[in-house]
């Protein structure tokens, strides 16, 4: 009796901290009330699934907080000349908006940026599927003379990785410095075997990250970092969906492969982008901020092009939900014309609600999203999402097979963003994210080709054939969209 009184007494203490946690720091009730359930009928399991699941925010510490401030006012020493790249993007001047293509868009997403400044003089190309960006990083991991740093979700294991892997080898070999950062849930496989052996043996510094770390008081096994960006030399940039495996590339991969998009990047804000990859670094690493704050990892660089950029981080952490607050400023800001292409679509209410307002004000609003996707439980959450939408004016296309991985938007013929974010809660609260917004009507000329190439594959879901889907269809998806702040 004593022993279950014990028992007791220790799940009521255990349930009533977290408790406290969930008050604290869950914002939607409906959650809320959930996990309180949870933690206080599952003694001790649900504990520990809430640790596990339900923790969707994470503290990078006090100590890697300054580090992050240290990192930012390192780098504008470093560059006496970065503030004039800089654009004061709240203040566009009216009289020369054509010099600023897709100003009142950055306006719109500016309070949810706020660490990275949209900077003048960038040059960028698309590069779609793997076909274009693998043999683009290819060469200028050739062509590096100093430093490569490349980050990815998914490392595979087959013929492509292994290209890479080699490729990253053999300069390293030669003397650059090579630095890969990969995510330890979505590298599963190359991390528990000796994939990287022979980069590491030939001087790549190879490190994984991972936010479940129960030595530091991380059990968050759900939060992974999704970014999938390369810097070479501080002077070119790549970013965007892309992972590193065989599925992405035609010649490797088994029938058609996997649509997706790539942006290469050259001129100032390259060094936003090496900024993100050095703050993951050092997180995951341990290493002082001051060793990679020298000049050749940001070097002051040309400015090859017209291009407005800026670089939208996103993640679970301290600093808020910049990401998806930068979706819902880019959605609300539209004027005239919306495309979304996405993977995925189950976001949070306020970017659900911006889509369906802005067809209701007259935007032409597009979303495309595949016919068949990879995860058929996302698939079916995405349909459960259509009439509202369809009812407001918004014209919705399932593009055909190949899976479409893709994620950008273009809005107003003159601003665009693509990365590595979905259009889902996962990516929008959960993963950390990079993603690159765009001001420059020739690149958003290109990006909405694009969607029109997707569009003319793709098959019309039409109101009244989406309302008279069977019964049977309509539960499995309300059902399904039960799970949307995991999925």
């Amino acid at each position: 009796m004593a022993e279950l009184s014990l028992f007791s007494v220790l799940h009521a203490l255990l349930a009533a901290a977290l408790t406290y946690d969930v008050l604290l720091h869950k914002e939607r009730p409906v959650s809320s009330v959930l996990w309180l359930w949870v933690v206080w009928t599952l003694p001790y399991a649900g504990a520990l699934a809430y640790l596990t699941f339900g923790k969707d925010r994470v503290s990078r510490g006090a100590e890697e907080r300054a580090a992050t401030r240290s990192l930012v006012a390192r780098r504008a020493e470093l560059h006496p000349t970065f503030e004039g790249h800089a654009v004061d993007r709240l203040h566009f001047d009216p009289e020369a908006g054509h010099d600023h293509p897709g100003g009142h868009i950055f306006r719109g997403t500016d309070p949810a940026v706020r660490r990275n400044r949209v900077l003048r003089g960038n040059r960028l190309r698309l590069l779609v599927d793997g076909d274009e960006y693998y043999p683009e990083l290819l060469d200028a991991v050739a062509e590096a003379e100093s430093s490569i740093h490349l980050q990815t979700f998914i490392f595979g294991t087959g013929r492509m990785p292994e290209r890479l892997r080699d490729a990253l080898a053999e300069r390293a070999a030669e003397g650059i410095e090579v630095r890969l950062l990969y995510d330890r849930f979505g590298s599963t496989r190359a991390h528990f075997t000796d994939f990287f052996g022979p980069a590491r043996r030939a001087g790549v510094r190879v490190k994984s990250i991972s936010q479940a770390n129960p030595l530091k008081g991380r059990f968050q096994i759900n939060l992974r970092n999704h970014r999938k960006i390369a810097v070479v030399d501080g002077r070119v940039g790549f970013a965007g969906g892309i992972n590193v495996k065989d599925s992405q590339y035609g010649p490797y991969a088994a029938g058609e492969p996997i649509r997706d998009y790539h942006v290469r990047l050259e001129g100032p804000a390259v060094s936003d982008l090496q900024l993100q990859f050095v703050e993951d670094w050092v997180f995951a690493t341990g290493t002082r901020p001051d060793d990679l704050l020298e000049e050749r990892y940001f070097p002051d660089v040309d400015t090859p092009g017209d291009a407005l950029v800026q670089v939208v981080p996103g993640g679970p952490d301290v600093e808020g939900r910049g990401l998806s607050d930068a979706l819902f400023g880019a959605i609300s800001a539209a004027e005239r014309s919306l495309d979304l292409v996405t993977p995925y679509f189950v976001p949070d209410e306020p970017v659900y609600q911006a889509l369906r307002y802005a067809a209701l004000r007259g935007v032409d609003v597009r979303l495309v999203l595949p016919e068949r996707g990879n995860h058929w439980y996302a698939e079916q959450a995405a349909r459960a999402l259509y009439e509202k939408l369809l009812e407001a004016g918004v014209r919705i296309f399932e593009r055909a097979p190949p899976f479409m991985h893709a994620k950008a938007l273009v809005a107003d013929g003159a601003y665009a963003m693509l990365g590595s974010a979905n259009l889902d809660y996962r990516s929008l609260h959960l993963n950390f994210e990079t993603n690159v917004e765009v001001g420059d009507a020739a690149f958003a000329a290109v990006l909405e080709e694009q969607v029109e190439e997707e569009i003319a594959a793709s098959r019309e879901v039409g109101l009244e054939q989406h309302r008279s889907r069977p019964v049977s269809h309509r539960l499995i998806q309300n059902f399904c969209r039960l799970f949307q702040p995991v999925l």
